[in-house]
């Protein structure tokens, strides 16, 4: 039985995905030409076609890579239609990337797809083609944007307000992206290493990628994120972290708020399916 498609709405993603469709479909859709890039057929190739190339398992990676770099290379160079086209054709990469961050602050998802978006699109300006896993470091960067905007959500809830209010004082935030966001807050941790730590046990980064986008090693991208979360655990479960009670909520900027905020970040300490014994193969 055919698995039904959501509906779209209006938000900033949906409404990407619906200007998208509409590039790349008709008579004179949005295309490629596939003599440019090394393993495509020879001819042009609809970008709704390519984006069903890039998402097959069959396709090889440096297929993969070279369709992004000519991508991106159209749209530094003309922008417009083909900065859309990039970004629709990397859209299932990005809903991955945000949905954790989505998860956290369901009442905030369309100003986290919003942030996403203009960040992906400062990285487009600034990236460079030719780099390796340049897809990933776009989805990096427009994380990267949306986690600032959470962490900026958390910090103006957790502020105290100026006048009295009848309802309850906000309480520690339960998802483990509020959670290190209280951490680097607090010292304990770096925003770098926190981003470490969200995008690769949270998000979709793999810790290879990670590594290549910090510019170190692997297993020395390893140790890092595991003293960083050694140092968090250390902390949530110290006399140190801020008081809480059982009590669960939802504040009103729509987030999550949990009284229940040590045992989310024990679990990142091991994720199935995360962490690797070996290095991964070079490509």
């Amino acid at each position: 039985m055919a698995t039904r498609k959501r509906p779209l709405t209006d938000s900033p993603f949906d409404t990407l995905e619906r200007t998208f469709t509409l590039l790349t479909s008709g008579p004179d859709p949005l295309a490629l030409d596939g003599t440019a890039v090394a393993g495509l057929p020879d001819r042009p190739i609809p970008l709704g076609e390519l984006k069903a190339r890039l998402l097959h398992p069959s396709t090889r990676f440096e297929v993969r890579d070279a369709i992004v770099d000519e991508l991106v290379t159209r749209a530094q160079a003309e922008g417009g239609r083909w900065t859309v086209g990039l970004a629709g054709v990397l859209l299932p990469g990005l809903r991955r990337t945000v949905r954790a961050l989505v998860r956290a602050c369901p009442g905030k998802a369309d100003d986290i797809e919003a942030e996403a978006l203009a960040a992906f699109v400062a990285a487009l300006s600034r990236c460079q083609p030719g780099r390796p896993r340049l897809a990933s470091w776009l989805r990096w960067q427009a994380r990267k944007g949306a986690t600032r905007l959470l962490h900026a959500e958390m910090a103006e809830r957790a502020r105290p307000g100026t006048e009295p209010v009848s309802a309850a004082p906000p309480r520690p935030w339960g998802h483990p992206d509020l959670v290190l966001a209280k951490a680097v807050r607090a010292g304990v941790i770096s925003a770098a290493d926190a981003e470490l730590i969200s995008a690769t046990r949270i998000g979709e980064v793999d810790l290879a990628e990670a590594a290549e986008h910090l510019d170190l090693g692997y297993w020395a991208c390893h140790k890092r994120r595991r003293r960083a979360e050694s140092r968090v655990r250390d902390w949530v479960t110290s006399d140190d972290y801020p008081p809480f009670d059982d009590v669960q909520k939802t504040g009103e900027s729509g987030c999550s708020v949990s009284g229940d905020c040590r045992r989310p970040v024990r679990s990142m300490d091991r994720r199935p399916g995360k962490r690797r014994s070996n290095p991964p193969p070079r490509r």
